[in-house]
């Protein structure tokens, strides 16, 4: 029994097709085409990170590199459907963000003093060099160290 699902393994793992009623094992499995410029993932870096009211929140820990992030703001290069989530943690303070999308508040964020964090993941349409960021809003404040994450995905 064990041999065989060994085998079963092995063709699940090399990939198989049925052209013409013949079984073609060991057939590349298609990867996705990444688009280029088309996500993003960052973090604030270690430690207490204090922003002015209506600060534009500098995410400084780049996890999974791009280019079209500059200064706080990811710029659209392809136009479509993108999954945006923004997580934040003040530690001992309250804070409000909100996510904005060519300047306009998307959603708002908000924590209290108990190391609360917050979370909103949306859907959004975005057009070539439509901007979207985090801001700081209501009053300044502080974000806590590295739980304070953007992360951008463009849909398929």
């Amino acid at each position: 029994m064990a041999h065989i699902l060994n085998c079963i393994l092995v063709v699940f793992m090399c990939g198989t097709r049925i052209v013409n009623g013949q079984i073609e094992i060991g057939v590349p499995i298609p990867q996705p085409i990444p688009v280029a410029g088309a996500g993003l993932t960052a973090t604030l870096p270690g430690g207490p990170n204090s922003y002015a009211e209506d600060a534009i929140i500098q995410y400084s820990r780049i996890l999974c590199p791009n280019t079209n992030y500059n200064g706080g703001k990811y710029k659209a290069t392809v136009a479509g459907n993108y999954l945006v989530s923004v997580t934040m943690m003040s530690g001992t303070v309250t804070a409000h963000t909100t996510l904005r999308k060519n300047g306009l508040i998307y959603v708002w964020l908000y924590t209290g003093n108990q190391y609360d964090m917050a979370t909103q993941t949306v859907y959004m349409q975005l057009a070539v060099n439509e901007e979207i960021w985090v801001q700081m809003t209501n009053k300044a404040s502080i974000l806590f160290d590295v739980y304070n994450t953007f992360t951008v995905v463009k849909l398929p």
